[in-house]
């Protein structure tokens, strides 16, 4: 029996040995395979890092000066980027950068980075490409201080961005679910409207109008300052203060004048007689104020059709004064009509209506940030539910200000339109304060708060993002289009 045991004991070692034999064999079989697979998916790894940091280094260079995103946005030969370098600052492998210059549908250039990465034994080469947009103007409202946004100010088109906390005021504004608001600070709505409860602690946005503690807000545009005063002081738009003449307050077709309010200190420049209408009430030292613009370029600067863009150039404070008028544009215009560029080194207070019908641009996105109206109601297929609408996610090309009309989300007058009082570009050295309904086209920059008082809801200050600005700038913003994975190329590297 001990024989025949031993017998049968030994087939069963043996397959086990055998059993066991496979499984060591599979073990190193799949061993070598992972690292093998390991290993590609490093090199993978190490060729798009390198391509990653050919895109870094294209962004820094065109960075670098206004000139040099000039020259690459007009098809330039920049040296070094157009795959004649081959750069070998990062360990691990090399890399080579391209430029290609392109132009949007807007009429902004753009240049595009194309970066391919090669690792160090130069089997893997992997190749990225970013499109950017020198974006000077990136928004409707730049704020490098607080937006404390009352029932006085609407704003269209664009997202509005600020360097520190963005208060909804009352739930006139805060009702309304556009545009985009990004804030370094707090987006803060009202209690029966509220947006970010939690301060800077996360969850810091709804993932579709408001973004809290948002890193993304881009620097601030760095103004060439001394080129566009010298442009002021070449057109007589440098440093303006005084009103129109009057005897009283109002236009022709007021119904009851208003006697008018006081006489400047000294002459203003374009009223040798010294008399200034005010709105009544209105304690601003008079040689602080300009009003009747409309007046004042058709009789100074001789332009009857308001067709010249200026530069309007401010060292110190002022407000924009203007009559309301019952017709639209007022007649005799005794309202606001600048168009270029608006620089107030100072405190800039809106105490006008607007007085220029046109047809303006509108954003070729513009519909993306009106998808969301009210809290319950969203962008549909129906027309005119916000300036240029003209269908669910569709918006016009342009709009003409002043004539076409649109029914405002939760406001009883209706249907609205609007008048422009600046078109173009206004940057405010301090603070805004908006105290009547003076409409802008463009953007509006504003280093210290923006504070809405005019309370009406029905007939506010709008702000309507233009996407075209260009003004004279000391530093490139650049704003990524795209970003995207691509097959490298077959031109032999240098």
């Amino acid at each position: 029996m001990k024989n025949n045991a031993r017998g049968q004991i030994l087939p069963v070692v043996m397959v086990t040995l055998v059993v066991l034999a496979m499984i060591v064999a599979a073990m190193i079989n799949w061993i070598q395979s992972d690292t093998t697979t390991a290993v590609n998916q490093q090199k993978n790894s190490s060729a798009v890092n390198l391509a990653e940091a050919g895109i870094d280094r294209g962004t820094w260079k065109l960075q670098s000066t206004t000139s040099t995103w000039a020259a690459a946005s007009l098809g330039v030969v920049i040296p070094g980027y157009n795959f004649d370098t081959t750069y070998r600052d990062v360990p691990g492998g090399t890399y080579r950068i391209k430029f290609t210059n392109g132009i949007l549908a807007s009429g902004n250039r753009t240049v595009t980075i194309t970066a391919e990465g090669r690792d160090m034994l130069k089997r893997e080469t992997r190749a990225l490409q970013a499109q950017f947009v020198n974006q000077t103007i990136y928004s409707a409202i730049m704020s490098g201080g607080n937006v404390s946004w009352g029932q006085g100010l609407g704003v269209y088109w664009g997202p509005v961005m600020s360097q520190g906390n963005l208060q909804l005021m009352d739930d006139v504004v805060a009702s309304l679910y556009y545009p985009r608001k990004y804030a370094k600070g707090t987006v803060i709505g009202t209690a029966a409207n509220p947006r970010d409860l939690n301060g800077l602690n996360p969850p810091n946005t709804d993932n579709a109008e408001w973004w809290s503690s948002y890193a993304g807000v881009p620097p601030v545009p760095v103004l060439d300052f001394v080129t566009m005063r010298a442009s002021a002081a070449a057109t007589g738009t440098l440093n303006i203060y005084g009103c129109r003449n009057s005897t009283f307050y109002g236009p022709a077709d007021s119904v009851t004048p208003i006697p008018d309010k006081g006489t400047i200190a000294g002459h203003a420049p374009w009223d040798l007689r010294g008399s200034c209408t005010v709105n009544p009430g209105d304690s601003t030292p008079h040689n602080q104020h300009f009003g009747d613009s409309t007046r004042y370029i058709e009789t100074v600067l001789g332009d009857a059709t308001h067709s010249k863009d200026y530069v309007w150039y401010w060292d110190n404070d002022v407000t924009l004064e203007g009559a309301f008028c019952s017709n639209v544009p007022c007649s005799p215009g005794q309202s606001t009509a600048l168009r270029g560029s608006v620089v107030v080194r100072g405190n800039l207070t809106v105490d006008s209506p607007g007085d220029l019908i046109y047809s303006g641009h509108v954003p070729a996105n513009a519909w993306q940030e009106q998808q969301k109206l009210l809290i319950n109601t969203f962008d549909t297929a129906a027309t005119r539910e916000y300036p240029g609408d003209i269908g669910l996610h569709k918006s016009t090309g342009t709009f003409a200000f002043g004539t076409d009309t649109w029914i405002q989300p939760g406001a009883a007058s209706q249907p609205w339109h609007t008048t422009v009082g600046v078109k173009g570009f206004t940057y405010v050295g301090q603070n805004l304060v908006i105290s009547n309904y003076l409409d802008f086209n463009g953007a509006v920059w504003v280093n210290g708060s923006v504070t809405a008082s005019y309370a009406n809801a029905n007939a506010f200050c709008g702000i309507y993002y233009d996407d075209t600005l260009q003004v004279p700038t000391l530093n490139v913003i650049l704003q990524r289009l795209s970003w995207q994975e691509i097959a490298a190329s077959s031109t032999p590297w240098p």
